[in-house]
């Protein structure tokens, strides 16, 4: 029986590779039904922050942009962009070697390495946050899936010889991934390495190609220097050591490798055995290893820093053996080194902080985030430095974070993620007026959203993005960007403890883009226009800020509604004379989630109490300025909605809900049509979709719905009928705020998406035959400087000022509304009701019980019913009378509130209706007979009511003792009657009376034997 293995090791008999490398297949469930429906087109922005996150080679420069690497080949003033990411359960061509996967199945007692503080064994997996699960065990695993996903690109090399791109991740299980640049974009890596725990902070390739170094985070604290095939790509783990400190950037200089940071430079050297023992001996701090190991520890030396203790290193540059590295203050230093000791001498110091370096030839280009700029030269620098080693200096308008050569260009990446490729003689800062210059533009800051543009424009655009200082940029599908306006809004702090200060939130557009309706966090609301910089509508629509815009543009009516967190939705509509007046105001009981306009007769609003509400748009007879919107229907939702979308059929509406479902509902019944679960491919996981596109495939009949998910920042394609998954991509490393679909000039769709990375990407949506699964102003500041104190906008209707309107009539393709119809009560023994359908409140029993047979002359010869029969119903009718009574009183009760309330109704409607007695419209005589009819048993009623409540007075008596005398007298004499007959003759007609129920059958019964 074999031994249970101890904990410590973390040994199965049956050993299986490292969790980190040898990642399971996925199971069939999981696997793609087809090729991807969205496939990556072009990026505009990017990530990059430090001198890490871009590097160049030849003709080609690399740099991060989300969770995608792009790579750019110059060729004179064209240039051409490949994309390279891998899914998270990308399986790679080759696997990385490290020695625990070449070491014996079976228990070695060998001492951990002096560099494993984590007291890793030979034959063993590193202890890591995933424990000793079996991998192979759970390939579907909940964890695995629904983190794993959200990944961002940290740092990009591109070997020497032009073959490989190494890229560094972070996030949930972060990867090194090598990718072979032989090929066009790809999301398929040669090699996968997963020894990083916490995320990937610098990889950096040797001058020949052979070897890869990998710097984990602080927290992760290892450095590998990975072997690398050449020809192949395939990797093996060489050699490694713990760095814990937080590094800033990491270069290679011959055979060592440098890493400096916060307070740290350390010279690593590659041990390949072709080293002196004693140099070996010299640049080794840390114990040796064991002399039976395949893997060396790699040996690492600190520099002195002397006066530069306190420094922050930010950057470095290597040319040869000459090597310049600079601080976060502005100090260039080099190194001096005696032969016993490296320590690090400051030369020059610029009057900026430094972020980038490159050398070309004798002079080092330097660059900071603030704009500045300065040329050095190098030869004089590396003697000691003097002022006379600064060539140049200027300032560019926006700062550098990066840059590089090419074999004849200059490229940089600026703070506003731009990227500008150069000739080789320009230098940031210079006038751009006669060099060559190609741009690859970006945002500039976090990306708000997105909105389509109809074309044809006049800036010739698909599409806008807006952020939150208030710039509306206009692209096209090949993200040159065609546009740029900064429309005015208020610069106030909201909250200054938390440093929150107005921004836009939405922005709808009008006229093919001629026009902007821009909202922000102050409630304002405004209309812009593009070509006059004009304000057309500057007003304060809402107390908190906007969340919602939606617009309605027909040839005779132009509607615009907003919502916001102050619980209300504020309508306009412009008037004949081109006005823009303010209407109404909704109020809802919860926070507004969208408002949506689908025609000129109907809005469509969600708020956070579960609910969808239906308005519909009226308009006063004889006056077509004079617009309401009236209630109309009420849909209850199971979860709070996120996200409202308009059916291609124009009658139903879908919506998705927090609870990972997407709803479709018919909007002129109300019901549910079809629902469905947010699911991935495997039908596993579920996540909450936003943003709601509606897209087509006219050639297969196919409404596609497109929606992003911030649970695991996605975009996520599903059939409209059906509900089925299509599929789903990756790329956003932060929130994605918007979605669209746009049409290209060759009638291609692409789906764009933008995100609080600053970057927009576009993506081609792929139908593959796949079966799927006035007066021209300038805005002065000092005006615009009181709109947040002006007061909030408020126009409620009252219930009578919307019953002066009328509801649009029915279309032909609306269900038509049934008349209403009484129904007639349902004939039962137990009922009090006569059959003409008239009630005695002081009445008898025997007058009050129906009969059960139809009332004829052959009833009076018929002989009477059994004394048994009669003596069993007669005592239990008058109890099962009462109780009857008690349950339709307490029916009536419910259904109709309180008799007050009905009452209050009947008043406000022959008010109502007096009203419309002043108009021309005729009327037909049936319909007044039927009124008057109406008008006598309700006054005959009321006089009964009276009655019984003893509530007369001598006006009420006056006025009823005319219209009642005869009926009354007419009651006295037939009590009269009833009671006069001899107790005989009582015995004798008491059956008949009961089974007839009529006093008209005592004549009959009377002449009986």
């Amino acid at each position: 029986m074999a031994a249970v293995t101890p904990s410590n090791s973390r040994l199965k008999l049956t050993p299986s590779n490292s969790p980190y490398l040898g990642r399971p297949s996925r199971s069939p469930m999981r696997g793609r039904q087809q090729e991807s429906w969205l496939s990556l087109r072009r990026v505009v922005g990017t990530t990059c922050r430090s001198q890490t996150d871009f590097d160049t080679v030849n003709s080609s420069f690399a740099y991060v942009a989300g969770g995608a690497v792009v790579v750019v080949n110059v060729e004179n003033e064209n240039y051409n962009q490949r994309f390279y990411r891998a899914r998270p359960t990308a399986v790679p061509i080759y696997s990385a070697v490290t020695t625990t996967q070449n070491a014996s199945s079976t228990p070695t007692t060998s001492t951990p390495k002096a560099n494993d503080s984590r007291g890793r064994v030979a034959p063993s997996n590193r202890d890591s946050i995933y424990g000793s699960l079996d991998w192979s065990d759970s390939p579907t695993s909940k964890t695995w899936t629904s983190r794993e996903r959200i990944k961002a690109a940290t740092c990009v090399a591109l070997s020497r010889d032009g073959k490989f791109l190494a890229v560094g991740e972070t996030g949930y299980a972060p990867r090194v991934l090598i990718f072979s640049l032989q090929d066009a974009s790809s999301d398929i890596p040669l090699v996968s390495i997963s020894e990083h725990t916490f995320g990937v902070n610098a990889v950096a390739w040797s001058a020949d190609s052979r070897y890869l170094a990998s710097l984990g985070a602080a927290n992760d604290g290892f450095l590998y220097i990975w072997r690398v095939e050449p020809r192949t790509g395939q990797t093996k783990l060489f050699q490694q050591n713990r760095c814990t400190s937080y590094i800033r950037h990491m270069t290679w200089m011959g055979s060592n490798l440098i890493t400096l940071g916060v307070r740290h430079v350390k010279i690593w050297r590659i041990e390949d055995g072709s080293s002196s023992p004693t140099k070996s001996r010299y640049f080794n701090d840390s114990a040796p290893s064991t002399p039976t190991s395949s893997q060396k520890t790699l040996p690492g030396r600190n520099v002195l820093l002397g006066g530069l203790l306190d420094a922050t290193f930010t950057c470095a540059a290597v040319d040869g053996n000459r090597l310049l590295v600079c601080t976060e203050a502005g100090d260039v230093c080099i190194m001096d080194d005696d032969d016993r000791q490296m320590k690090l001498v400051k030369a020059v110091t610029l009057n900026f902080a430094i972020a980038t370096i490159t050398i070309r030839g004798d002079v080092a280009y330097v660059g900071g985030k603030d704009g500045s700029f300065a040329t050095l030269d190098v030869a004089a620098v590396m003697d000691g430095g003097s002022e006379n080693c600064i060539l140049t200096t200027a300032t560019a308008p926006t700062g550098v974070l990066a840059l590089g050569f090419l074999n004849d260009n200059l490229v940089t990446i600026d703070s506003k993620q731009s990227i500008d490729i150069w000739s080789r003689d320009h230098l940031p800062g210079q006038k751009q007026d006669a060099i060559a210059h190609i741009p690859i533009p970006g945002h500039g800051e976090s990306i708000n959203g997105v909105r389509p543009l109809r074309r044809p424009n006049k800036p010739d655009a698909s599409f806008i993005t807006w952020s939150g200082s208030g710039n509306v940029t206009f692209w096209d599908t090949e993200g040159r960007q065609k546009l740029s306006v900064d429309v005015p809004i208020e610069a106030v702090e909201i909250d200054s403890e938390m440093g929150i200060s107005n921004q836009v939130t939405c922005v709808e557009t009008l006229r093919n883009g001629k026009q902007l309706i821009v909202g922000d966090r102050l409630g304002i609301l405004k209309i812009f226009d593009v070509d006059t910089k004009e304000l057309l509508l500057d007003t304060k629509a809402h107390s908190m800020h906007c969340v919602s815009i939606s617009v309605c543009e027909t040839p005779t009516k132009f509607i615009i509604a907003s919502c916001g967190r102050d619980r209300t939705v504020q309508l306009f509509h412009q008037l004949q004379n081109g006005r823009i007046e303010h209407f109404q105001t909704l109020e809802f009981n919860a926070r507004v989630v969208q408002v949506l306009i689908p025609s000129d007769e109907k809005i469509i609003t969600c708020s956070l109490d579960r609910s969808l509400q239906v308005h519909d748009l009226v308009t006063r007879e004889g006056e077509p300025d004079v617009v309401a919107a009236i209630p109309s229907k009420v849909i209850s939702l199971k979860a709070s909605p996120t996200s409202l979308l308009m059916g291609p059929d124009r009658r139903s509406i879908y919506i998705s809900l927090l609870d990972r479902s997407v709803f479709q509902f018919d909007l002129f019944t109300g019901r549910q049509v079809s629902c469905f679960k947010c699911t991935d491919e495997g039908g596993v996981e579920s996540a909450v979709l936003d943003g709601l596109t509606l897209g087509n495939w006219p050639a297969r009949d196919l409404d596609l719905i497109l929606g992003t998910s911030n649970t695991d920042k996605s975009i996520r394609l599903y059939d409209a009928r059906s509900g089925a998954f299509l599929d789903r991509e990756w790329g956003h490393t932060e929130a994605i705020n918007g979605v669209c679909i746009v049409e290209d000039d060759d009638g291609s769709k692409k789906v764009v998406s933008a995100g609080s990375d600053g970057t927009i990407m576009i993506w081609l949506l792929d139908f593959t035959e796949c079966s799927p699964r006035s007066m021209s102003r300038d805005p002065s500041p000092a005006k615009d400087s009181t709109i947040a104190g002006r007061p909030t906008l408020r126009k409620v209707l009252s219930k009578a000022e919307l019953a002066e309107f009328q509801r649009p009539a029915a279309s032909n393709n609306i269900r038509q509304r049934s008349p209403s119809r009484t129904l007639p009560r349902r004939s039962s023994r137990l009922n009090l009701k006569t059959p003409n359908g008239t009630l005695n409140g002081q009445s008898t029993i025997i007058e009050s019980t129906p009969s059960r047979r139809r009332p004829s002359e052959s009833q009076g010869t018929s002989p009477p019913a059994s004394p048994k029969g009669r003596v069993s119903r007669r005592p239990s009718l008058p109890a099962m009378s009462v109780a009857a009574r008690k349950k339709s009183s307490a029916t009536n009760l419910r259904a109709q509130n309180t008799l007050n309330t009905a009452t209050e109704q009947a008043c406000r409607t022959l008010r109502a209706y007096r009203r419309k007695l002043s108009s021309a419209e005729p009327i037909t005589a049936e319909c007044l007979t039927e009124l008057d009819q109406e008008l006598r048993l309700t006054a005959a009623a009321l006089g009964d009511r009276a009655i019984r409540s003893k509530a007369m007075n001598e006006t009420v008596l006056s006025g009823l003792l005319d219209q009642y005398s005869e009926r009354l007298v007419t009651l006295l004499d037939e009590k009269l009657r009833l009671t006069t007959p001899s107790k005989d003759r009582e015995t004798d007609i008491l059956p008949t009376t009961e089974r007839r129920g009529s006093a008209d059958s005592s004549s009959n019964t009377s002449s009986s034997p």
